[in-house]
């Protein structure tokens, strides 16, 4: 079922490397079998190869320093994902739109979080599906200089995700929620369709799982913090590649 509500949705992003490229390449393929309908994807915020590999160093690094200190768990999720769609009914945001709201929406995530905009700077990707109920993609490391986000998917934060999605919404294009009747009601539990779709890429995916595996052995196996983040960084682009 297509939900064709005003609705904001908010996720970790789970498998840890494997997870990560698995939603990346999701998000900029066109010609992923849940795309058939959209018209395009609009670049937004971020290069998603760049964004793979700042926030898989990002966690690695902070595992490989709580291992040194013999406490802290380690990270799973890398990244947490947001989606902010748009009904069918309403008049579609132009790029310069999008780009503006996505900006307001950072602004008011960074006030919560309790720090710098420009922390975000490499640490998010954006990108917009452009279809019948377009929806912003925005996906925000759960480590930022060195420290877990962990409020970064508590109910309050997604509670001003949504207020910034809607008075952005309303101060760059006029759009107001407050006049919008719902399409669609007891729509159920939210699915993310990404995750519908993937019998195809699971033998991939397994194959990731196993590199993922056998690198975070190689982490509690090594103090080598510089040789560590070039392992890291040659092995995030095979991955990236090898997954059709």
């Amino acid at each position: 079922m297509t939900i064709k509500n005003w609705f904001v949705r908010s996720e970790r992003i789970k498998d840890k490397h494997g997870g990560l490229i698995k939603y990346g390449k999701y998000l900029v393929n066109m010609e992923h079998a849940n795309h058939k309908n959209t018209e395009s994807i609009i670049p937004v915020y971020g290069n998603i190869e760049n964004f793979i590999r700042t926030c898989s160093n990002e966690a690695v690094s902070l595992d490989l320093e709580n291992s040194q200190k013999k406490g802290g768990r380690p990270v799973q999720s890398y990244a947490q994902s947001f989606v902010f769609s748009l009904p069918p009914s309403v008049v579609k945001p132009t790029p310069g739109e999008w780009k503006s709201i996505t900006s307001d929406i950072l602004k008011e995530l960074a006030k919560k979080l309790d720090i710098d905009i420009n922390d975000f700077k490499g640490r998010v990707f954006a990108n917009v599906h452009d279809q019948d109920n377009p929806h912003l993609n925005l996906v925000v490391s759960r480590v930022v200089q060195g420290k877990t986000l962990k409020a970064l998917d508590q109910k309050g934060t997604i509670g001003v995700a949504k207020k910034a999605f809607n008075a952005a919404s309303l101060a760059r294009c006029g759009l107001d929620v407050s006049a919008y009747e719902p399409l669609q009601t007891n729509v159920g539990p939210h699915l993310a369709k990404w995750q519908l779709q993937q019998k195809d890429s699971e033998k991939a995916l397994k194959e990731i799982g196993l590199k993922s595996k056998a690198f975070d052995n190689d982490i509690a196996k090594t103090k080598e913090y510089g040789r560590l983040s070039a392992m890291l960084n040659n092995q995030i682009v095979k991955w990236i590649f090898s997954i059709g």
